[in-house]
C-alpha cells in the first residue's frame, strides 16, 4: 500500500493571455457516448494522460502561474469525462508517459481563454499505433458560465466529450484478440523498461515504427511473476499521484470557473463598448450604474486571479514527500510530482536489476 503524506503539487492559476471574445458561433451541444453493460464488461485497457504542454511565448509572471495550473486542470477534466463514459479500465493523470498503460495521450494547449479553448491531442497505444493526432477547439456560448453552477458541468466540457467519443470510436474497432495483444504488449514494454536484455526479442518493430508481439514468456516464469508484482506496486504509486491531481482539480474548480466567467463578461463589455459610437460611449461612461457594475466585475476578476496565484504559491510551499512501498521496502520521495515519478521509476529499475533476467525466446 502506498502511504502518502500531504503531497501537494507546484500548482499555479490558469490560462494563457486572455484574448477577445470570439466571433464564431458556439459549438452545438455534444452528448457523451456511454458504454453498455456488455461494453463495460469488456473494459480493461488502461488509459493515461500527462499534463498538457503549451506553445510558450512571452507572457506575464501571473499568466505563467495561471497557465501552469491550467495545464494540470484540463487533463483531469478529460479524465473525468473518459471515466464517466465507462469504456476504459483505469484512467489516470500521471506526471510522465505511463509505461504501464495500454494507451497514452499527450496534449498541447494551443489557446485558452474564457471563450476559446484549442488543444492538440496525440494518443498512441502500447504497440505504437497512432489512435489520434488532431486539433480540437471549442467556442463557449455567451451565457454558458451563468447557466452552469459552479458544481455543474464545466463550460469546457464539450471539447472533452468530443475527445472521449473519438477515443471510444477507436476502441470499438478492436477485437478481443486486439485487446489481448495490447495488454500483452503493455506488459512486455513495461518488462523491457526493467530489463531490456532479459526481455529482448519478444517485441519487434516494423518499417512503420509499430511493434509486433513475437512471443510471450512462459506464464510460470518467476521473473515474469516478479514483473507483475512490481507493476502492481507501480499501479498503486501512480494511483496515489492521480489522487493528487484530483485534489488540485477540486481546489481549482470554483475559483477557476469564476475567474473565467468574470474574464468573459469583462472582455465582452469592453468589446461591446468598442463597437459603440463615440456618443454612445460617452453616455455609457457617464452612467454611474454601468461604471459601478463594470468595476465590481473587474474586482471579482482580479480577486479570483489573485486567489489562483496565491493557491499556487501555497501549494509549492506545502510540497511534502511521498512514501512508496514495494515488497516490504519503504521509499521516501521528494520534489515535485515529475521528480518523484522519475525517482520512483529509477528505484524500481534498481530493484528489478538485483534479480536475474529471463532468456528471450529461441
Amino acid at each position: 500500500m502506498i502511504k502518502v503524506w500531504v503531497l501537494l503539487f507546484g500548482l499555479a492559476g490558469c490560462a494563457s493571455t486572455p484574448s477577445p471574445a470570439p466571433a464564431p458561433r458556439p459549438d452545438a451541444p455534444t452528448t457523451l457516448n456511454r458504454a453498455s453493460i456488455i461494453q463495460g464488461n469488456l473494459a480493461g485497457l488502461n488509459l493515461s494522460l500527462t499534463p498538457f504542454s503549451h506553445l510558450g511565448g512571452s507572457i506575464s509572471p501571473v499568466r505563467a502561474e495561471l497557465l501552469a495550473a491550467e495545464r494540470r486542470y484540463l487533463p483531469y477534466l478529460l479524465k473525468t469525462t473518459l471515466t464517466e463514459s465507462g469504456f476504459w479500465g483505469a484512467v489516470r493523470v500521471t506526471p510522465g508517459v505511463d509505461v504501464t498503460a495500454e494507451l497514452n495521450c499527450q496534449g498541447q494547449l494551443l489557446a485558452a481563454s474564457a471563450a476559446v479553448l484549442e488543444l492538440q491531442l496525440i494518443c498512441r497505444d502500447a504497440l505504437g499505433k497512432l489512435w489520434l493526432d488532431d486539433r480540437f477547439d471549442t467556442r463557449i456560448a455567451r451565457d454558458a458560465y451563468r447557466q452552469s453552477a459552479v458544481d455543474g458541468p464545466d463550460p469546457y466540457q464539450g471539447i472533452m466529450i468530443r475527445i472521449a467519443n473519438r477515443l471510444a470510436d477507436g476502441l470499438a474497432l478492436l477485437t478481443d484478440q486486439d485487446r489481448r495483444r495490447l495488454r500483452d504488449a503493455a506488459l512486455l514494454r513495461y518488462a523491457q523498461t526493467l530489463s531490456p536484455e532479459g526481455f529482448d526479442g519478444y517485441l519487434a518493430v516494423d518499417a512503420e515504427g509499430r511493434m509486433q508481439v513475437q512471443g510471450l514468456p512462459a506464464a510460470s516464469d518467476p521473473m515474469v511473476a516478479r514483473v507483475r508484482r512490481i507493476r502492481d506496486s507501480e499501479y498503486q504509486f501512480i494511483d496515489a499521484m492521480d489522487e493528487q491531481y484530483r485534489l488540485i482539480y477540486q481546489q481549482m474548480n470554483v475559483p477557476y470557473r469564476l475567474w473565467r466567467q468574470y474574464q468573459y463578461e469583462f472582455e465582452d463589455y469592453n468589446t461591446s463598448l468598442g463597437d459603440r459610437s463615440a456618443g454612445a460611449q460617452r453616455r455609457a461612461v457617464a452612467s454611474y450604474e454601468v461604471m459601478l457594475a463594470t468595476y465590481k466585475r473587474y474586482q471579482d476578476y482580479k480577486r479570483n486571479e489573485d486567489e489562483l496565484s496565491e493557491m499556487s504559491q501555497s501549494l509549492v510551499r506545502a510540497l511534502s514527500p511521498t512514501l512508496g512501498q514495494v515488497e516490504g521496502q519503504v521509499v521516501e520521495l521528494t520534489g515535485n510530482l515529475e521528480q518523484q515519478y522519475e525517482l520512483w521509476r529509477s528505484y524500481l529499475l534498481r530493484l528489478y536489476q538485483a534479480e536475474s533476467s529471463p532468456r528471450a525466446p529461441e
